[in-house]
């Protein structure tokens, strides 16, 4: 059965840390969250482990709900959600996700905007308890992830493939532009 739960009572949310810019870069071993979607850059050192449900506090993609699968440094305009007991992960991210246009509409500022701590606490999701079910869908929706994640690559590679037959077929095309 579903119940409506405020987030801080499935899961603990802990705030980043600033990472100096001095250990930052454009490769490494760790990407480093701080707010966007993408990495803001890579580092030698890691604070979170992998696995980890992750909402983006700062910028304009605040609220962005990500899955981390490898280890990660958590900047200081993130979040990171550590389901509590009975809490499956896969599901709870599935969840987040699901919820991640109004956990945008929390951001408050408008020069940077940033989700306030209190107000995720506090946030309310539709939540079953049974484990069982949970494992069921957690199961369900990342199957189709990686279906659709599959059937992307295939996209991209007959989009290579119809470039390298455009190319094949006009040859002279780019030498008629010049």
């Amino acid at each position: 059965e579903w119940e409506v739960k405020e987030i801080h009572k499935l899961s603990e949310i802990i705030k980043g840390q600033q990472l100096n810019k001095l250990e930052l870069s454009e490769t490494g071993t760790y990407p480093c969250l701080n707010g966007g979607i993408n990495p803001s850059g890579y580092a030698e050192k890691y604070n979170s482990d992998s696995d980890t449900i992750t909402i983006s506090e700062g910028g304009n993609s605040c609220g962005y709900v990500n899955y981390m699968t490898s280890k990660f440094w958590l900047g200081g305009h993130c979040y990171k959600l550590l389901p509590k007991q009975g809490v499956n992960k896969l599901f709870y991210y599935h969840l987040l996700k699901h919820n991640e246009s109004r956990i945008m509409k929390l951001r408050v500022g408008s020069g940077l905007p940033n989700i306030q701590q209190k107000s995720l606490r506090e946030f309310k999701v539709q939540y079953i308890s049974n484990p069982q079910e949970q494992q069921k869908i957690a199961d369900c929706l990342s199957s189709l992830d990686e279906l659709i994640t599959a059937q992307s690559q295939k996209i991209e590679v007959l989009k290579q493939h119809k470039k390298g037959l455009l190319q094949g077929l006009f040859p002279n095309l780019n030498q008629a532009e010049e």
